[in-house]
């Protein structure tokens, strides 16, 4: 059987006011630091097998990741595949400021995300392809074992809803935390969500950030 991990990245200075980062290069932050090492603690001690930590290239997943590959001694693949969505003109800026600026394309979003694109920003569709088209490569060269993608709230969220054979309604309704954990687990027959954002890891006060 093959087991997936995945990890959302911990959290951010933007995440904290509610901005959208998108391809920004936000960094981990304090607390997004001490939220890596809480996730990296509690797969060490349950994951037996590691293959290799898949994470995106943006600094808030990669050093989630660097952590993680650290206490499984397994080895990271940089994936821009799984990086966030592109969000144009959108990013940096908060929702209340979105809808200020730019009200008719929010509408168009809020009334059909897979074709509403923001201004300058990756269209919905491209972005699913873009992530399920590494989903499947990776299940492809991968019968068993166990490993670890550490991603944005986007990104992990379309690939749990290949799992569940879900569409963009499905997506919607996904709640990924900073370093929640999920695990997809594939078997002959199917493709399983046996975990969903699962963060009682970051009630650890053991950990330290750094």
């Amino acid at each position: 059987m093959l087991i997936l991990y995945l990890v959302r990245h911990g959290q951010t200075p933007w995440n904290q006011t509610g901005r959208i980062q998108g391809h920004s290069d936000t960094p981990l932050d304090e607390v997004g630091h001490r939220q890596a090492q809480q996730a990296a603690r509690w797969l060490a001690e349950r994951v037996r097998n590691p293959i290799a930590v898949y994470s995106s290239d943006l600094r808030r997943a990669h050093h989630t990741a660097e952590a993680i590959a650290r206490a499984l001694n397994a080895p990271l693949h940089a994936e821009p595949a799984l990086r966030e969505r592109h969000w144009g003109l959108w990013e940096g800026l908060t929702s209340e400021e979105v809808q200020q600026r730019f009200p008719e394309h929010h509408f168009t979003y809020l009334y059909d995300p897979m074709m509403g694109t923001p201004p300058e920003a990756e269209p919905m569709p491209a972005f699913w392809e873009r992530v399920n088209t590494f989903g499947r490569r990776l299940i492809a060269a991968h019968a068993q074992g166990e490993i670890v993608i550490v991603g944005h709230g986007g990104s992990l969220r379309i690939l749990l809803c290949e799992a569940l054979a879900g569409d963009i309604q499905t997506y919607r309704r996904i709640r990924l935390d900073n370093a929640g954990i999920s695990i997809v687990e594939r078997t002959p027959e199917r493709l399983y969500v046996s975990l969903l954002n699962y963060t009682d890891h970051l009630q650890d006060p053991s950990v330290d950030g750094f």
